[in-house]
């Protein structure tokens, strides 16, 4: 009689948590809290016994003495034993012999919720004290005033949001540190972390989802982690906590739903960096897997295949994402999740994207306790070549494009990406972008964002700016030739054409991006395994400035004849510019931050960085631009593009001789052993 009055108390506070901020309780109300019931601990990730389909702690014991998992293990070991010697992480910093406050960035928030985690893993395996110690020790800082008297970034807090990523990033780990190490903790212990989450995570979230904050409804990366980050600590506290039913489902219908942004061939909403947080989709999936929340595996869902698919394609050797858009362009790719998505559907081409990776990851994003869950041993990898194609191009989204001599993970000698439109979030004003790899080394680039978070103005910046890409700019203004206005434009493909032994060629139509009555086309031919050539091509309604940059990973100062070239470790780039349909002025350059757009958004001027850039600058009505691309080991004897005849530029590389040609129709990239490309230059295919 006492316990079915305690369960009538806990689903009337439920009942009311749930009234009190907007969620609403499944109508099945006996199937949805099933897992709220007592558990047998640790039960998420990792179950205290074996259960079918689940990883048990006795088979997480037994897969960390060999292979790959056992390294992963030792390294895990090392790094906790090593925080055993240092304090506890906290935002405090000493200024001019004072302790002040400083911000709660991603990364300073990254090494407590991995701190936590890793110690809390080594805890619950080893079951030695000491690592319990001291991931208690880093909980219990987080809800210290003295310690961590807030948890939102502060550029968050000036504009006036509650709860933000930080809490779903802390939130998470502590509840399933929480889950893990509940047989070692105190009762009162248990008791201090519970009302530690209230007072510094469930009631900012409270408050953010009753103001319907952006993470409350919005499909951005700030819904995965903190709607999403929330719904794992309810699945985690389950009935220990009276909220978490209400936690759960804010979160379950959201979700599911969000991978509703996954394009029809797995392309991501934001930029390909940002896709990265698509790993907090895949840690949400396989909490659902193991809290029982939901019925069947979450992960038969052929989208999140997918996606990894369009993100392996956009990996490039020796491991770097393709830089379009926020934040850096140089981006090693997030591939421990691609782990746990194998090992759930015994994908051996995600195993062997992981495995050659992994090492890669920013230390911020890598967390080896949940690598260590993720990963299964059990699954052979298998390498992409030969099943993958070389080169694709994707629909929407950004509309992204890649090609690749072949799929080594570490150096190919050359690889191409582009594409024809913009990211609905963290995208630059970059419509047309293309960038070449070679060797492995970034030589014709794209700059990311700068170093650091800008203010409200950022389109100012000239990161986001088109004369911050490798395009046309057409007449002038703040914003390269576009205004803010038409930020929401998007060119489109032409037509593509893809060959595995040949290579790739596309071409895109750029016009809508500049406005009416204007005809603005890009064409692209990768030629394997090295040269790219590409044919811009302006016709504009008025005599006005036109110009076309490219963005060099070195200093390149073209000569009269639009001829340049440098070395980048192993990498050699042989370039040319020719305008073809009258004459043109070269420049070389490199950017600068000038006020008021040098500024981090809490004031902090940005180190200048002086990216280089070179330049073919018009004042016409007309512009078409051919430029040529031959990528050499930086070993080889040095070889230019020499012009034959009129229109027609050969160059010769380690395969032989390759010939250009262009005419009014057609553009021809003429290779050795019979590769040749002929590309319609008029028709609208």
């Amino acid at each position: 009689m006492k316990l079915a009055i305690q369960k009538v108390v806990f689903s009337l506070i439920v009942l009311s948590a749930a009234i009190s901020y907007g969620a609403e309780l499944s109508e099945d109300a006996d199937n949805t809290t099933e897992w709220l019931q007592d558990r047998t601990r640790p039960s998420m990730f990792v179950t205290a016994t074996p259960q079918e389909g689940l990883r048990s702690l006795s088979d997480l014991r037994k897969g960390i003495q060999s292979g790959h998992a056992k390294q992963l293990w030792e390294e895990l070991h090392a790094q906790v034993d090593e925080y055993l010697t240092q304090p506890v992480v906290t935002p405090m910093q000493l200024k001019e012999g004072k302790r002040v406050l400083g911000n709660r960035s991603y990364t300073v928030v990254a090494r407590a919720a991995n701190r936590i985690l890793d110690m809390a893993m080594v805890g619950m395996v080893t079951e030695e004290q000491r690592y319990v110690d001291s991931a208690l020790a880093q909980i219990m800082a987080l809800f210290d005033e003295e310690q961590w008297p807030e948890w939102s970034d502060q550029a968050h807090l000036n504009k006036g949001l509650n709860a933000d990523l930080r809490h779903g990033q802390l939130v998470m780990p502590v509840a399933l540190a929480y889950d893990w190490l509940y047989t070692q903790l105190t009762p009162e212990q248990r008791k201090n972390i519970i009302e530690g989450l209230d007072r510094y995570a469930i009631k900012p979230y409270k408050a953010g989802f009753e103001a319907k904050e952006q993470w409350s409804r919005r499909r951005s990366n700030w819904m995965t982690v903190v709607l999403g980050g929330f719904g794992i600590a309810g699945m985690a506290l389950g009935g220990d906590h009276p909220e978490s039913e209400v936690l759960v489902n804010n979160s379950l219908d959201q979700m599911l739903a969000y991978l509703d942004i996954i394009g029809p061939d797995g392309e991501f909403n934001e930029s390909v960096q940002y896709a990265g947080s698509m790993s907090y989709v895949i840690r949400y999936l396989l909490a659902l897997k193991y809290s029982g929340v939901k019925e069947g595996n979450p992960f038969d869902d052929e989208r999140i295949t997918k996606f990894y698919r369009w993100y392996m394609q956009m990996t490039f050797p020796p491991g770097r994402v393709a830089g379009f858009g926020d934040p850096g362009a140089d981006m090693p790719p997030v591939v421990v999740p691609a782990a746990a998505v194998a090992g759930a559907t015994q994908d051996p081409l995600l195993q062997w994207f992981y495995e050659q990776y992994n090492h890669k990851m920013l230390a911020s994003h890598r967390n080896r306790s949940l690598e260590l869950l993720y990963y299964d041993a059990s699954l052979k990898a298998q390498s992409p070549q030969g099943i993958l194609p070389l080169a694709k191009a994707y629909q929407n989204q950004g509309k992204l494009v890649s090609s690749r001599s072949s799929w080594d993970p570490v150096s190919t000698p050359s690889v191409v990406y582009g594409k024809a439109g913009r990211e609905a979030f963290h995208g630059h004003a970059d419509w047309g972008q293309l960038c070449l790899d070679g060797y492995g080394e970034r030589l014709v680039v794209d700059l990311g964002s700068p170093p650091g978070y800008p203010n409200g103005n950022y389109q100012f910046y000239y990161n986001y700016q088109q004369f911050g890409h490798n395009i046309f700019v057409i007449g002038e203004n703040d914003t390269g030739g576009v205004s803010v206005k038409a930020k929401g434009h998007n060119g489109k493909f032409k037509w593509t054409k893809f060959d595995e032994e040949r290579g790739a060629a596309w071409a895109i139509d750029l016009s809508g991006v500049y406005g009416e009555n204007t005809d603005v086309t890009r064409t692209v031919v990768h030629l394997l395994p090295r040269v790219a050539v590409v044919l811009d091509q302006a016709v504009v309604p008025e005599q006005q400035p036109i110009s076309l940059r490219w963005h060099l990973a070195k200093e390149s100062v073209p000569d009269a004849s639009g001829t340049f070239g440098f070395v980048a470790g192993r990498a050699r780039l042989a370039g040319k510019m020719v305008r073809l349909d009258g004459e043109g002025r070269f420049i070389a350059s490199n950017h600068a931050y000038e006020e008021p757009y040098n500024k981090h958004r809490l004031g902090t001027v940005f180190k200048q960085r002086h990216e280089p850039y070179i330049e073919l600058k018009v004042e016409d009505n007309t512009c078409t631009v051919l430029s040529l691309f031959a990528v050499q080991e930086s070993a080889t004897e040095e070889a230019t593009w020499e012009n034959i005849s009129d229109k027609a530029w050969v160059i010769n590389t380690t395969e032989g001789r390759v010939e250009v040609q262009v005419t009014q129709t057609m553009l021809k990239v003429e290779g050795p052993q019979g590769k040749v490309w002929k590309v319609p230059l008029s028709s609208r295919e």
